[in-house]
């Protein structure tokens, strides 16, 4: 049985995700190789509290200690995780999925997503007919709350941005995890910032907003000439972020780590002068890179990757084109308020706008499809698509790239096309996505 993907565990609530399995999960993690006390955060979504009862009840029944902070960003139960010295933290959270979808991710007691060693243990005992026996009495788990301890994460973010800085933003908090913290982040800051999509109700996570739908940000900013100077836009956990300049322009993943790169390598601290992405980043990223005379390093598909990079060779820097982040500091996961912090940061101190500091980079046109598929790995094996993935990169001619791969978190095929025309890359990528289907 495979239950993790590129980002835990993921799918339809109460259909892959059941009270039965959270249970399991819970009571494995509550005894496993110790009695362990483990830190529980989720989103939003009204699924999410079916979820945490049954860990909790899992946890607690084994023998284990479980506290909550609540709604909460995943890189918030990261950072108070390694802070608070607990065993495991479990993130309640399926991103930027749909409502219907929840997820698990499990971090270990230094904030890191768990060994795939461990997710095997967990995938051996659900698929195993044995189960632990119930403790009994004083043997039964406590359960705490320390929803308080979100005000330390706030602390940790707000001294990412040194202040100074007097910009109009316009931030969407997807209705989801950012809800919680957005408003304590920027109170008290040089910042003026409208905030939206911060009234969740189960099922709006995400719907129509946050980091996944920019366009409903884009309008608004476009269609208010001069009132915003940037808009910031959250996923479902916050842990990532994509940003909008003030013509409708997006800045993505791959805008922010040229941002960073280019301000570190000025400055001196960017170590190995090297920067972390995955084979998703635009070619124009390494291309602009190296003109600084820094190095673009790709690693496969997903922040663990990235993050295992970055601490094999103590990168600084490192993330996905989606948004997410990643900074060798105290904790090393996706995190996109800090980030929001940081590019702030690098905006006071070089006294720039995001899109003129970074207009160096010229991005490849590039087109991605996500194509819906029964059987993802079985599209993956199809000789005839194989076979037209490679007639379809000579034709480019060494002029852009092809990738296509299985989603982690999904029943998807995504294929991405970069080439020297917009019309081009769109034309090769609905070929391609026809003989997916």
């Amino acid at each position: 049985m495979k239950l993790f993907g590129t980002d835990g565990i993921r799918g339809p609530a109460n259909v892959l995700l059941t009270p039965g399995l959270s249970f399991d999960i819970g009571a494995f993690l509550g005894q496993y190789q110790k009695k362990n006390k483990i830190l529980i955060a989720y989103d939003t979504r009204r699924s999410g509290i079916v979820i945490f009862a049954s860990l909790v009840a899992g946890i607690l029944s084994s023998g284990g200690e479980a506290s909550s902070i609540g709604v909460a960003p995943t890189p918030a139960l990261a950072y108070l995780c390694k802070k608070y010295n607990y065993d495991y933290g479990i993130m309640i959270s399926a991103s930027h999925n749909p409502f219907q979808d929840n997820g698990i991710k499990i971090f270990d007691t230094n904030g890191f997503k768990i060994a795939e060693s461990i997710e095997e243990e967990i995938e051996k005992y659900i698929a195993s007919d044995t189960r632990l026996k119930l403790k009994t009495g004083g043997e039964i788990g406590k359960f705490t709350d320390k929803s308080e301890l979100i005000y330390e994460y706030v602390d940790y973010a707000k001294k990412a941005f040194r202040g100074g800085l007097k910009l109009n933003l316009l931030i969407d908090g997807a209705n989801g995890s950012a809800s919680s913290v957005i408003h304590h982040i920027v109170a008290g800051t040089s910042l003026n910032a409208t905030i939206i999509n911060v009234e969740p109700d189960g099922v709006n996570i995400n719907a129509d907003c946050g980091s996944t739908h920019l366009d409903k940000l884009q309008d608004t900013i476009k269609n208010s000439p001069g009132k915003y100077d940037l808009g910031v836009a959250f996923d479902g956990d916050a842990d990532r972020v994509l940003f909008v300049g003030p013509k409708g322009e997006v800045l993505d993943g791959d805008h922010v780590l040229y941002l960073l790169g280019k301000h570190y390598k000025k400055i001196g601290t960017l170590t190995k002068d090297t920067v972390v992405a995955t084979v998703m980043a635009n070619y124009g990223l390494g291309a602009a890179l190296s003109k600084l005379g820094i190095k673009l390093v790709a690693t496969s598909v997903g922040d663990k990757h990235v993050q295992r990079e970055m601490i094999e060779h103590d990168y600084l820097i490192g993330g996905e084109q989606s948004g997410h982040t990643i900074f060798n500091g105290y904790i090393k996961t996706g995190d996109g308020i800090y980030t929001m912090m940081k590019v702030l940061d690098v905006l006071a101190a070089e006294k720039t706008t995001f899109s003129e500091y970074v207009k160096e980079f010229i991005k490849f046109p590039q087109c991605l499809l996500n194509i819906r598929v029964k059987d993802k790995k079985m599209a993956m094996t199809d000789k005839t698509l194989l076979a037209e993935i490679k007639k379809s990169e000579a034709k480019l001619g060494g002029l852009g790239r092809i990738l296509v791969r299985a989603s982690g978190t999904e029943e998807l095929v995504r294929v991405m096309v970069e080439a020297e025309t917009e019309a081009e890359a769109k034309a090769t990528a609905e070929h391609l996505a026809s003989f997916v289907k």
